[in-house]
Parts: structure tokens; sequence; C-alpha cells
């Protein structure tokens, strides 16, 4: 039998040939599908497991931190504290921008973290360099996917900030590299206008005053009152005349 499948083969080795670069090529997409699917949901699932939480509080009608815009007040962390069965509960924001690396742009999710230590919900939970953020300003932990150093400063919106750790396989479900900040600089970059806005929003109050509001009229102190009344007069001292005798 293996005699005829050689001659087989001898006899129309072209057909056999390409036969055999077809179900290999069919193969290997077949492979890279599945590969390239395992790694977005592995991605997914890291994004989760890194955070270190088991449940999130989200503004009501919303999908989550993760695919819509979602703010609680944050201060809300305080009563879910005392909540029975709850060990730990943290702040975090989330927000996917620019960062200013030299004359470059990295498109990152800035990750905003509460002050605590390692352990702490939406810190990273290993660093492969470095150490963690310490201060309350002004520091950052890149994942090592941004191309970001130890040492290295980059810039969020006005302020810059120097990477003081190194984490590795924190990103986005998008695949973006997470830099962790302090929460309330994080704040501040998500809420803050740069320059040119307050300057164009300047701009545009004074061209239209119809958008000012009216001006109040300032209320009448007693000093004021008190002028009107009685308007001030100009005293001059008396002096004796000239060749009169002094009193």
């Amino acid at each position: 039998m293996i005699s005829l499948a050689g001659r087989d083969i001898l006899h129309a080795w072209g057909k056999f040939l390409f036969t055999g670069i077809g179900l290999g090529l069919l193969i290997g997409v077949t492979l890279t599908m599945a590969g390239v699917y395992r790694g977005m949901v592995d991605d997914g699932k890291a994004l989760l497991d890194n955070s270190g939480a088991d449940l999130w509080i989200v503004q009501k009608d919303t999908l989550g931190p993760y695919a819509e815009a979602s703010s609680v007040h944050d201060d809300l962390y305080r009563g879910i504290l005392v909540m029975p069965g709850v060990a730990m509960a943290a702040n975090v924001t989330y927000l996917t921008m620019q960062i200013r690396k030299g004359e470059a742009d990295v498109r990152a999710m800035v990750v905003g973290i509460s002050p605590g230590a390692a352990g702490t919900p939406g810190w990273p939970p290993h660093l492969i360099d470095g150490r963690q953020i310490t201060r309350s300003h002004y520091e950052a932990v890149a994942d090592v996917a941004s191309g970001f150093h130890i040492g290295e400063r980059i810039r969020i919106r006005r302020n810059e900030y120097t990477v003081v750790g190194l984490t590795r396989r924190m990103v986005s479900s998008s695949g973006d590299p997470m830099v962790f900040i302090p929460l309330k600089d994080a704040q501040e970059a998500q809420f803050l206008k740069d320059n040119d806005a307050i300057l164009q929003s300047r701009r545009r109050n004074a061209e239209n005053p119809g958008l000012q509001p009216p001006r109040r009229a300032r209320p009448a102190r007693f000093g004021d009152r008190l002028a009107k009344q009685q308007p001030l007069r100009e005293c001059r001292p008396r002096h004796p005349q000239a060749g009169s005798p002094g009193r």
C-alpha cells in the first residue's frame, strides 16, 4: 500500500505539493485566529484580575468602568466599608489619553489609585523594577509596554511625573499600557482644561455679552449714605488779623 501511495505521489506530485501547501495554510490560519482570540480574552481577564477587586460599584444604568463612563461620589467607599462582608474598598479612576514623552505621544490608560500600599484595590500587584508610589503627587508606575524607563519624566496634561516603578501585563482591554498615578492627580487631569481651551472660553464669553450673567448692583454702605446726607465741608483755622492783639 505504501508503494502504491508513493507511485501515486510520483505520478501527480504537483497536485500533492499544492494540496499540502493549502492544508498547511489552512491549519496555520486556524491556529492564528485561535491564538488571537485567546490573547484578547486573556488580556481582558488580566485587567480584571490585576485590579484586585471582586465587586465594582459604578453609576446607575451604566455598563461599568471599562465599557462606559461612570462616576460616583468619592466618599461613597466609606459607606461600603461598613457593610458586612466587605474587607477593603478604595476609589479608582480610568482615563485613556495621550501621554507626552519627549517629542512623541504615547497612548495609554491613566489609572488613578487612592493612597495605600501594595494590595489596595487598583494598585499594580507586582513590579519588575523600581518601587511603588509613595508620594501623593508627581510619581508614576508604568507598564513596560509603554516604553518608559525608571527615572524618566513624562507629561500628563500640565504636570510632569517621574516614573518610579515598572510593571508587566497591565494593559487595558484595547491593549493600551497602563500608567498609575495618584488619585488626586488623575482627577485633576481628567477634568482640567488646557490653557488654550480656557483662553478660547474667555474670548467667546467676552464676544457674547448675552452669555455672561448680569452684574448685580453693589449694595450701598452706611458710609456712602452718610456722605450723601452730610457732604464734606472744607474747614480752615481762623488766624488773628494783622495788628490786632492776640488772645
